[in-house]
């Protein structure tokens, strides 16, 4: 089910977010420095079950993970949306962890190799990371999710223009020695945690001690890698659902 491209204005600032679907409200929260149609396939499958909501977060420009949960709650309030599931990845994972405190918002979480966790590998290994991956999106003949890929990049490159951007861009940064277990020691909502297996960003070492902290949720890890959506968009919808089913 194709999804629309719509504006909302969040604190006198206007923001963009992909929009469809049928059915319970799901927001979907993006992982660093991508932006939803580079998740546009799995959106799209998510869609044939919920109603879909997928802002782009720098729209925002905020200046820290908090900020962008706040902004975030706003941007629902915005749009009338309550008892949502909400989906995160990466840094979507944390600032979804700081939004579901509001239960009258969050009914069910699914954090997907999140944010938030002592960070397993370095910016110049991340960068090979995600050159490696776009090439791997050429090759299995997904041109416009490279397109959007890249310019999901170009846009966040842009963000590090104002200060408010590099502030964000450092918080997370010096993620690699911080665990940010007030965060999801907090979370009393319905919660799937979902690691890939292969994750060199955020290591799976990390799945089992996040189980632990966070009340009434549950594991499943998967094969692939930190960007494991990209490139099996099918399999990642299909594994987000059955996990509603347990």
């Amino acid at each position: 089910m194709k999804l629309k491209t719509k504006t909302a204005t969040v604190n006198g600032r206007r923001v963009r977010y992909l929009h469809g679907g049928r059915g319970k409200p799901l927001l979907f929260l993006h992982g660093w420095p991508a932006q939803p149609p580079t998740y546009g396939h799995a959106l799209e499958l998510l869609a044939e079950h919920f109603t879909v909501y997928a802002p782009y977060m720098f729209d925002f420009d905020c200046a820290s993970i908090t900020e962008t949960s706040e902004c975030v709650n706003a941007a629902i309030s915005e749009l009338g949306i309550r008892n949502a599931v909400v989906v995160g990845i990466s840094f979507g994972g944390a600032v979804a962890g700081l939004l579901s405190q509001d239960k009258k918002l969050v009914s069910r979480l699914v954090l997907i190799n999140t944010a938030g966790v002592p960070r397993g590998a370095s910016f110049a290994r991340m960068l090979a990371n995600l050159l490696r991956s776009s090439l791997l999106m050429l090759m299995n003949g997904k041109a416009s999710h490279f397109f959007h890929r890249y310019a999901s990049s170009a846009a966040f490159l842009a963000s590090l223009r104002t200060v408010r951007g590099r502030k964000l861009f450092d918080e997370v940064r010096k993620s690699a020695k911080t665990h940010a277990c007030y965060l999801f020691q907090q979370i009393r909502v319905p919660t799937t945690i979902m690691w890939c297996r292969h994750d060199d960003v955020f290591t799976v070492s990390n799945a089992a001690i996040l189980q632990k902290m966070i009340k009434k949720s549950e594991l499943i890890i998967v094969d692939g890698d930190h960007y494991w959506p990209f490139h099996k968009p099918r399999h990642f919808a299909e594994t987000v659902l059955k996990s509603f089913k347990s």
